[in-house]
């Protein structure tokens, strides 16, 4: 929650501090556009006394009679875009706090976004963008997305006639030196041990892992889940809510998915049908997974899940440590949960997986996962694609 401070004499601004974003931040009425728009400036700081420095040398350049209404850097226009987005119910609290982090990567690594965005050139952008290498592509991803957002509203406001960002081949967008991730799912004989260490039935809680795994849901849109959720008449469940976790550990219930297209129905398998009944959860009120009336940590399902892995020796580190007793002392294996890499998200990739593996088209495997679009699907599963390419041309080879 932003603490607001009193407003400065003479419409010269107001300071305020963002809790979500740590910074403090002031806003200096610049003027008027063609429209008679307001046209304000947000100017960031770590402490309340930079941020009104940086006012009070704006306000000096503005009394000299220097035209600073189109002063707007990339990162003042992506800051206002948020505010606005959020303000308006667009995006909710967990997306709020994801673009804050995209911003702030753009304010430290790239030069270019903190000065007027009619100064920013091709050549400008192309040498700067560069320092982005070494971020994930999904991040290089994000930080061209508000860059070309922040373009997109300057044409609206008159400061820039054209956007470099929508010019195919003007920009060249740097690709990350990290090594692509591969999916990683669990192998059909893995699959089979942890099913069987499941089986074992743990707590309460075990339903969760089952329905992840023959789901494909999202852990955070499991633990959201309400009765009147779950359809057991036409084996639905209806996937609408999620939680997101924000700052400090709190956890809030989204009353929407992580993208509109997470508004899905997602089909009950037999098997899993049977879980849930045995599991009782048809006797059950409200929320399904609650602990101590709380909602629980999506997180904390992963050292569970590491657990089970380790009881079903799936995946586990192991060190060999001395026997005690003897002078032919022996070495055994110990294993070591806290550098094991499984985590829940691995259930989510195992049955996009085993979809694929036995026929599933990408545009049912999209709807069922909840991907906003096709190619996240098949950018998501490449690889695995790829792999059952191979093995059905095999099995034409056979025909002939």
């Amino acid at each position: 929650m932003a603490r607001t401070m009193k407003k400065r004499g003479n419409g010269e601004g107001t300071i305020y501090y963002i809790e979500s974003m740590k910074k403090w931040i002031g806003q200096v009425t610049l003027g008027k556009d063609k429209n008679g728009k307001q046209i304000r400036k947000s100017l960031y700081g770590n402490t309340r006394k930079e941020v009104k420095d940086k006012m009070d040398s704006l306000q000096r350049e503005m009394q000299t009679g220097k035209d600073v209404s189109n002063m707007l850097s990339i990162v003042d226009i992506a800051q206002e875009i948020r505010e606005l987005k959020y303000n308006s119910n667009s995006i909710k609290r967990a997306s709020y706090i994801r673009l804050g982090e995209t911003i702030d990567i753009m304010q430290k690594l790239l030069p270019f976004a903190n000065i007027p965005i009619q100064n920013v050139t091709r050549s400008i952008i192309n040498s700067q963008s560069q320092e982005l290498t070494s971020y994930s592509q999904s991040v290089i991803t994000k930080v061209w997305q508000q860059l070309q957002g922040a373009f997109n509203e300057a044409i609206i406001r008159n400061i820039v006639d054209k956007n470099p960002f929508d010019l195919k081949g003007y920009l060249m967008k740097p690709k990350s030196s990290k090594p692509t991730k591969k999916i990683d799912a669990l192998t059909v004989e893995e699959e089979k041990r942890f099913i069987k260490e499941l089986d074992k039935g743990y707590d309460d809680y075990t339903i969760v892992f089952y329905i992840a795994i023959y789901t494909g849901m999202r852990i955070s849109e499991i633990l959201a889940l309400k009765r009147e959720d779950i359809d057991f008449e036409n084996k639905k469940i209806y996937v609408r809510k999620t939680l997101s976790h924000v700052e400090k550990g709190r956890i809030l219930l989204e009353n929407t998915t992580k993208t509109y297209a997470g508004m899905r129905d997602v089909p009950i398998l037999d098997i899993l049908y049977k879980k849930l009944i045995e599991y009782k959860i048809d006797r059950k009120r409200g929320f399904l997974f609650l602990k101590n009336g709380n909602f629980i940590h999506a997180t904390s399902f992963n050292s569970r899940f590491q657990k089970l892995c380790k009881n079903a020796d799936i995946r586990v580190y192991k060190k060999k440590e001395p026997k005690k007793g003897g002078r032919k002392t022996k070495r055994i294996y110990q294993c070591n949960i806290t550098k094991s890499r499984v985590n829940t998200h691995m259930l989510r990739h195992t049955f996009a997986t085993r979809c694929i593996e036995n026929g599933v088209s990408p545009v049912v495997l999209q709807r069922i996962l909840g991907h906003k679009d096709i190619q996240v699907t098949l950018n998501t599963y490449t690889s695995v694609f790829s792999e059952f390419k191979e093995k059905e041309i095999d099995k034409i080879n056979s025909i002939f």
